[in-house]
């Protein structure tokens, strides 16, 4: 038993609380248990307990033993005056307010059901690939849909912090903004911090005044990656190296180390030579791109803002001056889907939040809807323990739910979990 698991038991009621009396024999009727308080302070807030014949609306303390609020110094901290019940796994002694008051207290050791703590334990010290993976058979389609719903909206949060980050950098250009979302994408996870400092090391700015010029784009933007520093391999190169040593004057632009960029265990169509050079004929293409995908509503027209080509001497190379076999040198439908979900969506979604904007939000989602379900290792895995994703909503979902709550067990913020709690 730990704390974390104390307080799920609180908040879900999962504890027999008939006839229930303090440590000191007063009878306790709940109320209303009261808000988790993830910040510091005590655990629950705006609580209403009835203790004897009085009613008492503020805070609940959890602990494991009740000697822990002295040892965490709550009888000095005036946070915790409004304290109006003390909940304690084991009853040690009485403690008191920072005004000298007494905490009334309740002891629940044994009035929780033995089958919680089990469960619990079970999930925890699970090695499997998700912790409740040998439940998944039993828990209901509403159940599985609200988790899903859930945890793409905690995944569209995180990524809204990253482009709030960004806006804050660059005095709110959303142009910009969408063209760091738009690299880093272009990274697909190896790379995707490597592009993400590429793209702002590199104004849009700049770029700006070279559009319809792919090749000035590509040697700015292969210069400042690092690639142009090293004698060149070939003719192409070096007149890359020639226009960036007169841009990286002109501009007084710094590279980055080649090393920022991984080739290692990827294949060459995943090369960040190659994206570079589609990152650049994106760029030439259209320079002001989010204008004309916030203003599109067809999936298949903005799909095709997309499609793409790198430079000619991308149909014979994926790296500077290693000629192999022709083949394209355009975006693949998946890496067009990839752009849709990891940088159109979240700009679009926090772009209608800022403007208040909620068909725009909702624009944001249909995309997920539309998009099919993206094809990976892991959506491979949870489709193999019944649970299938069709859309990229649903992918999406699942991506954030395996990372950030199974891999970390946090089963008890999860619905899923949750009813896994109450078999």
């Amino acid at each position: 038993m730990n704390e974390e698991l104390l307080q799920y038991i609180w908040l879900t009621g999962l504890f027999n609380a008939n006839s229930l009396k303090t440590t000191d024999g007063q009878e306790v009727v709940i109320l209303k248990r009261g808000k988790l308080n993830t910040d510091s302070g005590p655990d629950f807030s705006h609580a209403r307990v009835k203790i004897a014949d009085t009613e008492w609306i503020g805070h609940v303390e959890i602990h494991i033993d009740s000697n822990e609020w002295n040892q965490h110094k709550h009888q000095f901290d005036k946070a915790y005056n409004n304290t109006i019940l003390h909940v304690v796994l084991n009853y040690r002694a009485d403690v008191k307010r920072e005004d000298g008051s007494v905490v009334p207290c309740i002891e629940i050791s044994n009035r929780i059901h033995a089958g919680i703590i089990q469960q619990y334990e079970i999930l925890k010290q699970s090695e499997l690939w998700v912790p409740c993976v040998g439940f998944l058979h039993r828990i209901d389609h509403f159940t599985i849909n609200q988790t899903l719903d859930r945890a793409l909206v905690q995944r569209l949060e995180r990524k809204t912090d990253l482009i709030k980050q960004w806006l804050e950098k660059v005095n709110n250009d959303w142009h910009s903004v969408f063209y760091f979302a738009v690299a880093r994408s272009l990274g697909f996870g190896t790379n995707s911090e490597a592009f993400e400092q590429l793209a702002r090391s590199l104004s849009l700015n700049i770029l700006g005044k070279h559009k319809n010029n792919t090749e000035q784009i590509e040697a700015l933007l292969f210069g400042v990656a690092g690639f142009l520093d090293k004698e060149p391999l070939d003719d192409y190169q070096r007149g890359l190296r020639d226009e960036w040593e007169f841009y990286r004057i002109k501009y007084r632009l710094n590279g980055l180390q080649q090393n920022s960029f991984k080739f290692m265990r990827m294949r060459p169509g995943n090369f960040p030579t190659l994206r570079i050079a589609q990152l650049a004929a994106l760029i030439a293409g259209s320079y002001h791109l989010l204008s004309k995908v916030i203003e599109e509503e067809d999936l298949n027209k903005i799909i095709r803002f997309f499609e793409v080509q790198a430079s000619e001497y991308w149909t014979s190379h994926y790296q500077f001056g290693k000629a192999g076999k022709p083949h394209s040198a355009s975006l693949t439908s998946s890496a067009i889907q990839n752009i849709l979900i990891n940088a159109v969506v979240p700009v679009l979604f926090v772009y209608g939040q800022s403007n208040g904007n909620e068909a725009l939000c909702q624009k944001a989602m249909n995309l997920l809807h539309q998009l099919p379900s993206e094809n990976n290792q892991m959506i491979t895995r949870w489709s193999q323990y019944g649970i299938h994703a069709r859309t990229a909503f649903d992918s999406q979902a699942l991506i954030e739910l395996k990372k950030n709550n199974c891999d970390e067990k946090k089963c008890l913020s999860c619905k899923i979990g949750n009813k896994v709690m109450s078999l």
